[in-house]
């Protein structure tokens, strides 16, 4: 019976190996972009330390390389925190496999028809839907981790309009869901991705009015900071920027806030 509870694992592994050589591929990538920021930067400290000039254009390359830096750092927490809720799912759905074989093997099944091993099925399903937001899928409701994944396959493939429909979706059906707060911020991200500065600080006022203990709450403020600056609202960004610095020192956005307001003559 567990083995025949089983057959819903293979694909959830693979899943789950794909996430996992994902988020070892974003952090690489994250690694040699800081990598090459501290090359870049230790070559203008070098540079402002003598009396060679410190073009502007060198500057606006390494704002733009921060900004990278800041996408991908968030992109990759994103990441991790999606195989931490996969990991989740996969032992509840081993727990409710195991519960299903231990209530259907007293006896046989009755003469209605459902053996004991679609009991076993029924009751993994079951488990599966409740590890997926408590309801079981239907044809017009998506699950969470499939509109989820959805959304943010269209974010890094580039189609900022649809993952922000997938997104808006998700917050909207599954706001109790530990990927709500998530998926507000995921609109920002998107609305800034395209250079739409106003829309993204209106998506990251709305995700922290909602969710103000998020643990994304730290990169929308800084995002939020470098959309003032892209609008070229530069007192409201370096007010935010500060704040940024002061509210949630010793983190990756605190520091980067920090060097920005360097970047600004606001250190």
């Amino acid at each position: 019976m567990l083995a025949a509870a089983g057959c819903i694992m293979p694909d959830q592994l693979a899943e789950f190996q794909k996430d996992v050589t994902d988020v070892q591929q974003s952090l690489a990538t994250v690694s040699k972009s800081q990598a090459d920021l501290t090359k870049r930067l230790a070559a203008l400290e070098s540079k402002s330390g003598s009396e060679d000039t410190v073009k502007r254009s060198e500057i606006a390359d390494l704002t733009s390389r921060l900004d990278t830096i800041v996408r991908q750092t968030t992109a990759t927490a994103d990441q991790v925190e999606q195989v931490n809720v996969r990991v989740d799912r996969l032992s509840q759905d081993v727990q409710a496999a195991r519960d299903a074989a231990r209530r259907a093997a007293p006896g046989p099944a009755a003469g209605g028809g459902v053996d004991a091993t679609g009991a076993v099925l029924a009751g993994a399903a079951a488990g599966a839907a409740a590890a997926n937001g408590g309801a079981a899928p239907t044809g017009s409701a998506p699950s969470p981790s499939a509109l989820y994944a959805s959304a943010y396959a269209d974010f890094s493939k580039g189609n900022y309009v649809l993952a922000i429909q997938g997104f808006e979706e998700y917050a909207q059906r599954y706001a109790d869901n530990e990927l709500a707060d998530n998926a507000m911020y995921w609109i920002g991200e998107c609305n800034f991705s395209k250079g739409s500065y106003k829309s993204a600080v209106d998506a990251f006022d709305a995700m922290l009015e909602k969710y103000p203990e998020s643990d994304k709450a730290a990169a929308a403020n800084l995002k939020k900071a470098l959309a003032f600056v892209q609008l070229n609202q530069i007192g409201q960004g370096i007010e935010q920027l500060r704040f940024v610095t002061s509210t949630y020192p010793g983190t990756d956005e605190a520091r980067i806030a920090a060097d920005r307001l360097q970047s600004l003559g606001k250190p």
